[in-house]
């Protein structure tokens, strides 16, 4: 508002107190309109149809036909003023078979809001439209009291907020996330000297913020028959990719926890601690457990410190090439714990394996591509610290190669049924 003006301040304060029971019914409202990750637009025309009842003019900005930003402006009074955007997002979470199937958990979407004396509740009001309805109340009550506005003030509900992205089947403009939304906006000249972002922050102001990458992980193995399987003792020769999966899968979850000590940081605001987790995985027939896995891919996310490039920290990014030596091939994470780190014998291991040790004391592809490295390969000791324990690679059973399989009859010593995993069964003296 211009100046000082005491009166139109408290017009709009009572206003907004006058409008209490609408907020509550907007959340709930908004709350329990079915509107997924991917598919905004029934909450999107929920929002514009509120808009046109208070008397805002509001406009969507399509992106795609089941996904539209909600634009509105109230127009300020002083050209060249300041101007300041509130964003809140339309999404909440995904729905559907993927998270029936694949989360086993309850739909947020299906759950919707509901309310409890002065309390509401669910998911879709937390996050994120519950903020939006407090903006979207506050603007009627400064149009309701008249205030006079300097400058605009520009109400913007957004697509593609929640963090997901395109990969493997999953594929086109429904899977994007991540401020997609919010980037359309400001590709199309929805703009403004200031901007406040409406979200989840435990009531208390914030202005930092994390990045993040997402990482796929492919391992590669071989298609092996159960009574035909023969274990290898060294990771990259083993036949399932699952069995390397979770191998993987500890070792990323150690660095984790070592990326995060070692990039956290205390702000102005307090203390900032940039996380990663494996987030999924994938391998084999479910209905068909009878074949080791050629194939396991990872999911990662990993939150980047602000003015941090992606690049740094430990991360060294992904690519295609061999995983230990000819005919294991897969697109995989380089993951190193720091430059000068690694053991020698884990050194030696990885130059057999087809790795070359660069100046810097780390690991680094040798030309047929970027590799897993397995920083550290040892088993797992019993009685230490679980986070060093973590920190320290699992190593499949050291020793001979497993023996083939002999099957004799009670009394026989010359005759047995021998399994191989090169071709059928045969007889084995």
């Amino acid at each position: 508002m211009t100046g000082v003006d005491t009166a139109s301040r408290d017009a709009v304060f009572d206003q907004i107190d006058a409008d209490r029971e609408l907020l509550a019914d907007t959340c709930l409202e908004l709350g329990n309109t079915y509107a997924p990750c991917g598919h905004e637009q029934p909450v999107a025309d929920a929002v514009s149809a509120w808009y046109e009842r208070h008397g805002i003019a509001a406009r969507q900005q399509q992106i795609l036909p089941d996904r539209s930003n909600v634009v509105a402006v109230l127009p300020g009074s002083r050209p060249g003023a300041k101007s300041l955007i509130f964003n809140a997002h339309l999404d909440t979470e995904i729905s559907g078979p993927d998270h029936a199937n694949l989360m086993e958990s309850s739909d947020p979407n299906l759950v919707g809001a509901w309310r409890e004396g002065d309390r509401i509740f669910g998911h879709t009001v937390l996050n994120d439209r519950g903020c939006m309805s407090v903006f979207m109340v506050m603007a009627k009550a400064l149009t309701d009291a008249g205030a006079g506005l300097g400058g605009d003030v520009i109400l913007t509900s957004v697509v593609g907020e929640t963090g997901m992205a395109p990969v493997d089947e999953y594929q086109g403009l429904n899977y994007e996330g991540k401020g997609f939304g919010s980037r359309h906006l400001v590709d199309h000249g929805v703009r403004a000297d200031y901007a406040l972002v409406a979200e989840t922050t435990a009531w208390s102001k914030s202005w930092i913020e994390c990045g993040a990458v997402y990482l796929k992980i492919t391992l590669r193995g071989r298609n092996r028959y159960t009574p035909r399987l023969i274990r290898e003792p060294d990771l990259p020769d083993h036949p399932n990719a699952i069995v390397k999966g979770a191998v993987v899968a500890t070792v990323l979850e150690a660095w984790g926890i070592d990326y995060e000590e070692r990039n956290s940081y205390v702000s102005e605001l307090g203390e900032v601690r940039p996380k990663a987790q494996v987030g999924a995985i994938r391998g084999g027939v479910p209905y068909r457990p009878n074949r080791s896995s050629p194939v396991c891919k990872l999911y990662m996310d990993v939150r980047t410190p602000p003015r941090r490039r992606p690049g740094r920290g430990g991360l060294r990014g992904t690519g295609r090439g061999p995983l230990g030596g000819p005919g294991r091939r897969g697109r995989v994470l380089h993951v190193q714990s720091g430059p000068g780190r690694h053991r020698r014998g884990a050194a030696q291991r990885c130059r057999r394996e087809g790795l070359r040790r660069d100046r810097r004391g780390s690991h680094a592809a040798s030309p047929g591509g970027p590799h897993l490295h397995v920083a550290r390969h040892q088993r797992l000791q019993r009685g230490r610290d679980p986070v060093a324990d973590l920190r320290a690679a699992p190593r499949l059973g050291r020793g001979p190669r497993h023996r083939p399989l002999r099957a004799r009859r009670p009394g026989s010593r010359s005759q047995g049924l021998r399994h191989s995993s090169h071709g059928p069964l045969r007889l084995a003296r």
